[in-house]
C-alpha cells in the first residue's frame, strides 16, 4: 500500500511538472479574481507581483471588478482610532467583512473605482485604496494655505484613464476650484466663483463633477446644475426641469447617471417626493419613480442602486426599494461615524508611480496578539496631524492603544444585520 501511494505521488509530481500555462493565460485568469485575493497571491511569485501593476492589468481588473464584484460600502471615522469600512452585498444587503482603512483623517469623499480620498478640512489630503492599502499624498497647494478650510474629490476620466481630484476651497467671498491629476501631482486653478451652491459636496458620475446652485441666499430653491467637465476641466450649468424649479432639491448618483430628489416645500408631509434621472443621450430629464416616502429630516440620498435609494446621516444608512416600497436600516457601530457611501470595487488604481505604505516595522510586532489574521501585505493611509501625549506612536500620529483598539472593534464585527423599517 505504502509503495502504491508513492508510486502516486511521483506520477502526480510529474504530472505538475508538466502543467504550463503562459504568462498572458494567468495575466487573464488574475483579471478576473476579487481583488483582496490577488493581493495575497501576488506573493506567490515575482510575476504576479509585477503583473498587477501593470496599467493594462489594472485597468482589465478594474472593468471585471465592476462587471462582477461591487459592493456597498459604508466608511466610518472613530474619535481616535483607524477608519473603518463596511461592505454588503447590493442586491440581499448581506454583510460581507470589516477593514480597516488606515486613516485618522475625519473626512472623506464617496468611493471612485475602489478609490477614496481621506482629508481634514485644514490638514492634507490622501487618495487611499483601501484593497492595496497604499495611499498616495497629494501635494500642497498655495491657494490651500490662503483658504479657510477645503474639501476633497476624486473622480475618473475614461479617456485617458486619469484620476483627478478636486479640491473645492472656501475662501472669504468666494470658492476656488483646483484640480491634481495622480500622474503629474500639480495643482492648477480652474474656476473662482461667487456662486451659492446648495452644498459644496460633489456628486460624481462618469466624467463630470456636479453641485446645485442656489437661486438666492435666502432660498432653498436651486435654478441649475453647475457642472465640471473632467476631461477639458471646463463648467457649465445643466438645466433642472421646469416642473421641479419651485421644489428643494438634491443630487445624488445613482448606477452611473445623474439623479434629482425633487422633495415639495411647504407642502402637508403626505406630499411624496420625485425622483428624476437625467438622460445625456437625449439632453433632457426623465422622472424615473415616485417615493412613497419623504427623505427623514437631515438626512440626505447618499446613492440610488439596483433600484434601491440609500439615505442617512452620520449615525444611520436607510435603504428603501424603489420596487416594492420596503425599507431597512443599519445603525453605525456605537461611537463611530458614517463619513462616505457608496459603491464600491477592489481594484488596484490608480496605475501610477508614488503609491507608499503607511505601516512601519514596529507596527505588526506589536499588535500580532491582538489581530492575528493576516492583514495583507503592507497597509496604506494617512496619518493624523497629531498624537496623543505621553503615547508612543508606531505609524504616525496613532498611539498603541488607538490601534488596538481599532483593530479589536473591526475584528469583532462580524455581522451588520438590516432591520425592517415600517412602509
Amino acid at each position: 500500500m505504502e509503495d502504491s501511494k508513492c508510486d502516486l505521488d511521483e506520477k502526480n509530481e510529474a504530472t505538475e511538472a508538466q502543467v504550463y500555462v503562459s504568462q498572458d493565460a494567468q495575466r487573464v485568469i488574475l483579471a478576473f479574481l476579487p481583488g483582496k485575493a490577488v493581493v495575497k497571491f501576488r506573493r506567490v511569485c515575482k510575476f504576479w507581483r509585477d503583473c498587477v501593476e501593470e496599467p493594462t492589468f489594472v485597468d482589465h481588473h478594474l472593468n471585471n471588478a465592476i462587471r462582477f464584484y461591487q459592493s456597498i460600502a459604508c466608511f466610518t471615522s472613530l474619535d481616535r482610532g483607524l477608519a473603518h469600512m463596511y461592505t454588503f452585498d447590493p442586491t440581499t444587503l448581506n454583510f460581507k467583512s470589516a477593514e480597516l482603512v488606515f486613516s485618522c483623517r475625519f473626512q472623506m469623499s464617496d468611493p471612485c473605482n475602489g478609490l477614496v480620498c481621506a482629508y481634514d478640512l485644514k490638514g492634507d489630503a490622501d487618495v487611499l485604496n483601501p484593497t492595496t492599502r497604499k495611499h498616495l499624498r497629494l501635494p500642497v497647494s498655495e491657494v490651500k494655505t490662503q483658504s479657510l478650510f477645503s474639501e476633497y474629490f476624486v473622480g475618473f476620466v475614461r479617456s485617458t484613464k486619469e484620476y483627478k481630484v478636486v479640491s473645492v476651497r472656501h475662501q472669504v467671498r468666494f470658492l476656488t476650484f483646483e484640480i491634481c491629476d495622480t500622474g503629474t501631482m500639480s495643482w492648477r486653478t480652474v474656476r473662482e466663483s461667487a456662486d451659492l451652491l446648495k452644498t459644496t459636496k460633489a456628486v460624481i458620475v462618469d466624467d463630470g463633477m456636479y453641485w446645485l446652485l442656489l437661486h438666492e441666499a435666502s432660498s432653498v430653491l436651486s435654478r441649475e446644475i453647475l457642472m465640471l467637465n473632467l476631461t477639458d476641466e471646463k463648467f457649465s450649468k445643466v438645466a433642472i426641469p421646469d416642473v421641479v424649479r419651485n421644489r428643494d432639491l438634491q443630487l445624488f448618483e445613482g448606477d452611473g447617471k445623474l439623479h434629482l430628489l425633487s422633495t415639495p416645500v411647504d407642502a402637508p408631509y403626505s406630499a411624496v417626493p420625485d425622483i428624476w434621472v437625467l438622460d445625456w443621450t437625449q439632453q433632457f430629464w426623465v422622472q424615473l419613480k415616485t417615493v412613497a416616502h419623504r427623505v427623514p429630516v437631515g438626512m440626505s440620498p447618499f446613492f440610488l442602486c439596483k433600484m434601491k435609494i440609500f439615505y442617512g446621516n452620520q449615525y444611520k444608512l436607510i435603504c428603501r426599494d424603489l420596487l416594492d416600497n420596503t425599507a431597512s436600516y443599519i445603525n453605525m457601530p456605537p461611537g463611530e461615524s458614517l463619513i462616505s457611501c457608496g459603491t464600491f470595487v477592489e481594484s488596484f488604481a490608480p496605475a501610477v508611480k508614488g503609491l507608499v505604505d503607511s505601516t512601519v516595522a514596529s507596527y505588526s510586532s506589536h499588535l500580532t496578539e491582538s489581530w492575528p489574521a493576516d492583514p495583507g501585505p503592507s497597509v496604506g493611509g494617512a496619518g493624523s496631524s497629531s498624537t496623543c501625549p505621553g503615547q508612543s506612536s508606531y505609524i504616525a500620529g496613532w498611539s498603541l492603544a488607538d490601534l488596538v483598539q481599532s483593530f479589536n472593534r473591526a475584528k469583532s464585527t462580524t455581522n451588520m444585520e438590516w432591520k425592517i423599517c415600517g412602509k
